[in-house]
């Protein structure tokens, strides 16, 4: 059947550009869907009036599927709470309930399905799907809705896994950022001790921190410590490689491939037909988006391989240093210095000796070995989970084409998922 005739209809959203507002309701676009999720980040404000407007044409209720039409063409995302925006160059699937919804997305996200929209897309220096391939996409599903419904329970227990992964990789990485926050920039253990206060720290790791401040030619820091700048802990190796002295397998990361304001890079592609020189990184080195650098595109590297001469190398001096210049370099403060600092108006760069000359208040390393050995705990769980879903995800995209085929039953589809996520 064609997903007109699986869906209550299949519309677009608006094709006009509504001014943006200081205080409204989102308007997201194909941009904002990414991996198989909305990001509303970066989205723009639009007035009530326009809101409602577009809503009149192609208003988004919950568990109606998403699909990107523009640029990356074929994104879906499965929409699970009340939406509160409207859509603007998005496919609309406007779904018959939950169970459809969820099958469509599953469905929608299949490599196979994913090669079909590619073969109907169209444009050259911008790809797009037109509305009528997505009314005419075939869909293929189980007559039995039951049936239907232990498919999609099956295949949401591994989304699921995926999901719990990437909400506690947020949480770890909130308080890493909290507690770099309280240590370095607040200096609230010096404040509590200079105050008398108790710093709730345990007492080895309060012993670290002196209980007074001096004055430097950055201000008030920590007695103790010194001004100096960020290249005096860290260093951009410059691991330059030609395409050909790259294994096609090797895992490669461009910044499209990095996400906003998050260390977790999730995502990358392999180096098999690449034509430009590139850098080389190991595992647990940072990598930072120098291009545009206000995107704050910043990440740990979960695997050794190759980037884009687009993103920066940065690699501690010495490990006690990792969590100190993590803490930093993923810094909204660290991100403003490098885009004022960066040259270009149209694509702005920022350059590693612009990052090195970041000022910061050093600590002595026996704080900073301190700190790392914490912050290793939260870097090492977020890689770990990376992999398992980057392990799940091709099993839940392996099962769908089994389960619509008949190949393989529900309880054996259940077995395997279940041993997946134990």
């Amino acid at each position: 059947m064609t997903a007109e005739q699986f869906c209550v209809s299949v519309r677009d959203g608006t094709h006009d550009s509504p001014r943006a507002v200081q205080h409204g309701r989102y308007l997201v676009t194909s941009r904002h869907i990414i991996g198989g999720r909305l990001d509303l980040g970066n989205a723009y404000l639009i007035s009530q009036e326009d809101f409602d407007a577009i809503n009149k044409r192609s208003k988004v209720d919950r568990w109606d599927v998403l699909i990107s039409m523009i640029r990356t063409v074929g994104e879906p995302c499965l929409i699970k709470e009340d939406p509160e925006f409207a859509i603007k160059n998005i496919g609309l699937f406007k779904s018959r309930g939950e169970v459809e919804g969820k099958w469509l997305y599953y469905y929608l996200r299949s490599p196979d399905t994913q090669q079909i929209i590619r073969e109907q897309s169209r444009g050259t220096t911008q790809q797009y799907i037109p509305l009528g391939a997505l009314r005419d996409f075939p869909v293929v599903a189980p007559t039995d809705k039951n049936e239907m419904r232990g498919f999609v329970d099956i295949l949401g227990t591994l989304d699921d896994k995926i999901e719990l992964n990437r909400r506690m990789n947020e949480t770890l990485e909130a308080m890493a950022r909290a507690l770099f926050q309280s240590w370095f920039v607040d200096f609230d253990p010096v404040r509590a001790k200079a105050e008398g206060r108790d710093t709730g720290l345990p007492k080895h790791v309060a012993d670290l921190f002196p209980d007074s401040f001096e004055d430097s030619e950055l201000g008030e820091i920590p007695r103790g410590w010194e001004a100096g700048a960020l290249g005096d802990v860290a260093e951009h190796p410059r691991r330059g490689v030609q395409p050909k002295q790259i294994e096609p397998t090797t895992p490669y990361i461009a910044l499209e491939h990095m996400p906003r304001r998050c260390i977790a890079l999730s995502e990358w592609d392999v180096a098999d037909g690449l034509e430009s020189n590139k850098f080389e990184f190991k595992s647990g080195e940072i990598l930072f988006g120098k291009l545009r650098p206000y995107f704050h595109k910043v990440g740990v590297a979960p695997v050794d391989g190759v980037c884009s001469t687009d993103i920066v190398v940065v690699s501690p001096r010495t490990e006690e240093w990792f969590g100190f210049v993590l803490g930093h370099v993923s810094s909204d403060a660290f991100v403003e210095h490098t885009n004022a600092g960066s040259t270009g108006t149209k694509m702005p760069r920022t350059s590693w000796g612009d990052m090195a000359r970041y000022v910061v208040a050093i600590p002595p390393i026996t704080l900073a070995k301190a700190f790392t050995a914490q912050i290793l705990y939260a870097v090492d769980h977020i890689i770990v989970s990376i992999h398992e879903s980057r392990t799940l995800a091709p099993l839940r995209d392996t099962l769908l084409p089994k389960l619509i085929s008949g190949e393989l039953r529900v309880n054996d589809a259940e077995r395997i998922a279940a041993e997946a996520t134990a």
